[in-house]
């Protein structure tokens, strides 16, 4: 495969995580959803359970009676059907694709709208006959396998889903769903934050760690990242950021470093103690970024921080009068551990 093919067929695979994604935030009525099972997507409904093939193209084409897509996509459920492997009670089967589709083809036969199953199924006998195309071999095979009843079903059970939005498209039909649960300035960094859990769960499941993916867990994350961007909270982004040891090695000679060396603080606490002030940078740095300070008075929780430090400082200093130097370095660290 070559580097632009492999670029496609990662862009497809990104765009069924998003689209599985969107399916659960969207779909009210889901208890769950699947990846790589019995289809590209799938939804599991009390009365439904819908299998869905997704058809990613960067450019819009056209979904004709003779189409890759549309052959693929039925000799894929025509062979889940000869396996046994689905039952069509509250069965749907879905071909979601960007591509368009002309009026009276097989397709616009079999959107949600408008349909003629009858004669959508006569148009696709009539094509499987005259399909020469070598790579629909197998799923033209695998249609023609199936009895007129098992024809007529699954039939009556696809929908096509034409110029469905693409990659990016869904990715914005996503975050006007997050504009329910926060201000519209932080809509991009809750989606950041929910996508990165979202694959981690997704991988979870295509290692076997998770059976199902809850649509329950989905709303109940973004509840729970939207807690961080209400009036009162902030956003903590790097509690678990980590650095090497050469990288603490560049803040020895800070000015907190020498403080904490000066009252004898053991080396590891130090270390942790830079630690703390990088993970602070960097999250100060990105509240500045997000423009989150807008509507948190930082300089007030400053203000408050350094008055109350000072306090306890003072307190500490008025019983050290005449004391020795180990003394005052144990207030230093009583200080320190305060802090």
């Amino acid at each position: 495969m070559s580097n632009h093919q492999a670029g496609f067929a990662k862009l497809g695979y990104l765009y069924q995580i998003r689209y599985a994604l969107y399916r659960a935030i969207e779909d009210t009525e889901a208890y769950y959803v699947k990846l790589e099972a019995l289809d590209d997507v799938e939804v599991k409904k009390k009365d439904e359970h819908e299998l869905f093939q997704l058809k990613h193209h960067i450019n819009k084409d056209n979904l004709n009676d003779k189409s890759v897509d549309l052959w693929k996509t039925i000799g894929i459920w025509a062979e889940q059907i000869l396996k046994g492997n689905v039952s069509h009670e509250g069965l749907k089967y879905y071909l979601a694709t960007t591509s368009t589709i002309t009026e009276n083809s097989i397709a616009s036969l079999l959107t949600k709208n408008g349909r003629d199953e009858a004669e959508a199924l006569r148009m696709l006998d009539k094509a499987a006959d005259e399909i020469k195309n070598k790579k629909l071999l197998k799923s033209i095979s695998n249609y023609l396998k199936l009895s007129p009843k098992q024809k007529k079903v699954m039939c009556e059970s696809m929908i096509i889903i034409a110029n469905e939005d693409n990659s990016e498209e869904i990715v914005g039909k996503i975050k006007n769903r997050l504009e329910l649960t926060v201000q519209s300035t932080f809509i991009d960094s809750l989606y950041e934050k929910l996508e990165g859990w979202w694959f981690n769960n997704v991988i979870a499941f295509l290692l076997g760690r998770k059976d199902k993916l809850w649509r329950n867990e989905v709303v109940q994350k973004v509840l729970d990242l939207s807690y961080e961007y209400h009036p009162d909270t902030l956003p903590i982004d790097f509690e678990d950021l980590e650095m090497s040891n050469n990288e603490k090695e560049g803040f020895l000679g800070y000015q907190f470093v020498k403080q904490l060396e000066l009252v004898g603080v053991g080396t590891e606490r130090i270390h942790n103690a830079i630690l703390d002030y990088y993970r602070a940078y960097n999250q100060r740095t990105k509240w500045v970024v997000d423009d989150l300070s807008i509507d948190y008075d930082i300089s007030n929780y400053e203000r408050r921080l350094k008055d109350d430090w000072t306090r306890f400082r003072l307190s500490v200093i008025d019983e050290l009068e005449d004391a020795e130097e180990k003394e005052i370095k144990k207030a230093g660290r009583k200080i320190f551990n305060w802090a």
